[in-house]
């Protein structure tokens, strides 16, 4: 073994292990508490981490279900026409209820976006809520958030579009998502019938189906 070839190796290994590690700890502080470097580079960080290596630890449920949430979908014909809304949601729902053993976990590429999505660090919330009670403006989505919200469309937009393989003949030229999240009566009305949640709708961008296959 040369001498230049040791040199090349241990070149190589060097910075191998430098890419990987600047590659870890991106990915380690897009999950990290909210603080002043989140707050200026974390749209940075999720753009570079987006698609491929977006991070997404929900391994535990801190509060119970208190809602239910899925998204409909309607595209745009290359002749201008729209679509009906698909229920996206069901198939993934649907897939996951018909094994109770070894559910698909389909549905999750759903759920996670949505969470993102509806979703803010504790301190910001503390924050709006008491601006709210306040009666003074509230705090505008950061740039992380924003980010972060973009990411998560887009990735609803491109499970929405494969979900629709015969909108527009199978041509659609673009595709929108709409989220709703329906807010169960609390426990202490679980015996009256005419107990009714509260209802949130909220349509996004169209997206062009390009850019989403």
């Amino acid at each position: 073994m040369t001498n230049a070839y040791r040199t090349t190796r241990r070149a190589a290994l060097v910075v191998g292990g430098a890419l990987l590690g600047a590659h870890m700890i991106l990915a380690a502080s897009s999950q990290a508490p909210l603080s002043p470097a989140k707050l200026v580079y974390g749209d940075r960080v999720a753009e570079y981490l987006d698609p491929y290596f977006s991070q997404s630890w929900q391994l535990f449920a801190p509060t119970p279900v208190s809602d239910d949430r899925g998204i409909l979908a309607r595209a745009t014909c290359a002749d201008g026409s729209v679509t009906q809304y698909y229920d996206v949601s069901a198939h993934g729902m649907k897939k996951a209820r018909s094994s109770r053993f070894f559910p698909s976990r389909e549905f999750r590429l759903v759920s996670a976006n949505l969470q993102n999505i509806t979703s803010s660090e504790e301190l910001l919330r503390r924050i709006r809520r008491q601006q709210t009670n306040d009666k003074k403006p509230v705090l505008p989505p950061l740039p992380y958030e924003k980010a972060t919200e973009a990411e998560a469309v887009k990735g609803l937009s491109r499970y929405a579009y494969d979900q629709m393989p015969t909108a527009c003949d199978g041509e659609a030229a673009k595709v929108q998502v709409r989220m709703y999240v329906h807010e169960l009566p609390p426990w202490s009305k679980r015996h009256d019938p005419s107990a009714e949640g509260k209802l949130m709708v909220k349509d996004f961008a169209w997206q062009e189906a390009g850019g989403l296959r």
